[in-house]
């Protein structure tokens, strides 16, 4: 992780934000996603378009927006090396303040970096974060909280969530990069820069609108389903703890818990408990394997041992201390089942409380018209006693 950005002093340029986004295949998506971003583009922001080496015609898209936004869009072309040294390529190039990236395959609400970008400046924050909506190809839609609201400190908050280790929902002064690289050749690169570089911020500020919009495509590294190669979150995992061994001990922890939970962990409990029996029996020894090289320190974490208690999910430590296969599948099984029965359960208590609350509104309407048919009928009193009063003065008159 060493050798990152040099050059660092913002006086050296006028640039407030840079956007990063690395290309690769995204033709189909990169119109949309450079609309979104170009919008309301903030003054001061440069838009660094690495393309990493991509074979379909993304680049024609790209030089027609180079040629209406001159002045703010930096084009590069490299060969192709892989999604961490696109965006370590682009961390070279970047001048400003603040860095930012965008995955060329999603698209933002158009106020994102403005309204990100002044609250970075008016509070000189070290990162200003948002929530994600993630949009899926037959278009729902699944909101997706960015923070753990039960922790104390702002880095906890940040760090404990799923969607941690993204790098496209946060404004990042640039500073916090010197020294830090993503580590070329692998996925889930973010995975092993992420804690480190949050954990040198002194001031984190969280914007509660979902501004990012977390494309589904199936066709994504996410979505293009589970095999081995997803495992290399171990070894992005490892350098992420080798890297956090000088920071203190209670944020190690947390980092670990964090990894352990939420990257790990979830691999198994979600996608691997999808799959058919055949594909686990395959992916759960080696899963198993990987995981017991991190020893006790797994097992014994509080967070991990927390994690498991609320999923109800606490037979699956010693399962996995096991190894036992067969056991862990039935118990994938089982939660499955239980997850689903639960599932339904919250819908109907859900339907059920709706319909009440929609009985009760309907109820209170009716009470309140019963109640102000009296009032009503006074109303009428009066203005039918004034009309009496006034035809009579009249033929007075």
């Amino acid at each position: 992780m060493k050798g990152g950005v040099s050059d660092l002093n913002p006086k050296n340029s006028d640039k407030l934000l840079s956007i990063i986004i690395p290309v690769y295949n995204t033709e189909k998506y990169i119109q949309k996603c450079l609309t979104s971003i170009f919008k309301k583009l903030p003054e001061h922001t440069e838009v660094i378009i690495v393309n990493d080496g991509s074979p379909d015609n993304a680049e024609y898209i790209i030089k027609k927006f180079q040629k209406r936004y001159t002045d703010s869009l930096i084009y590069c072309k490299k060969p192709n090396g892989g999604l961490s040294d696109a965006k370590n390529y682009g961390l070279s190039k970047a001048k400003g303040k603040y860095i930012t990236f965008v995955d060329s395959d999603d698209y933002i609400d158009p106020n994102m970096h403005k309204e990100m970008l002044d609250l970075a400046l008016e509070k000189d924050a070290d990162i200003v974060y948002c929530d994600v909506e993630q949009v899926f190809e037959d278009g729902h839609k699944i909101y997706s909280h960015c923070t753990n609201v039960s922790r104390k400190t702002d880095y906890f908050r940040l760090i404990d969530t799923p969607l941690m280790a993204a790098s496209w929902n946060k404004l990042i002064k640039k500073e916090l990069y010197t020294n830090i690289q993503f580590p070329v050749g692998l996925n889930n690169e973010d995975v092993a820069v992420a804690p480190i570089l949050f954990a040198k911020a002194k001031k984190i500020y969280k914007i509660d609108k979902p501004f990012y919009k977390y494309y589904q495509r199936s066709g994504s590294i996410q979505n293009s389903g589970f095999n081995e190669k997803r495992f290399v979150i171990f070894d992005t995992a490892k350098i992420c703890f080798q890297e956090a061994k000088n920071l203190p001990e209670e944020l190690q922890l947390q980092i670990r818990g964090s990894l352990y939970t939420h990257q790990i962990l979830a691999l198994l409990i979600y996608p691997i408990s999808n799959l058919s029996k055949e594909e686990q029996k395959h992916l759960i020894p080696i899963f198993c394997k990987k995981i017991n090289d991190f020893g006790n320190d797994f097992y014994e974490n509080c967070y991990v041992i927390e994690y498991v208690k609320n999923l109800k999910r606490k037979h699956l430590l010693k399962l996995l201390k096991k190894a036992d296969t067969a056991k862990i599948i039935r118990w994938l099984a089982y939660y499955k089942l239980f997850d689903a029965f639960r599932n339904r359960c919250t819908f109907i208590k859900t339907t059920i409380q709706n319909f009440i609350k929609k009985i009760f509104v309907h109820i209170i309407s009716i009470v309140k018209k019963i109640i102000s048919i009296p009032k009503i009928l006074l109303r009428k009193t009066r203005t039918f006693f004034r009309i009496i009063k006034t035809k009579i003065k009249n033929r007075e008159d």
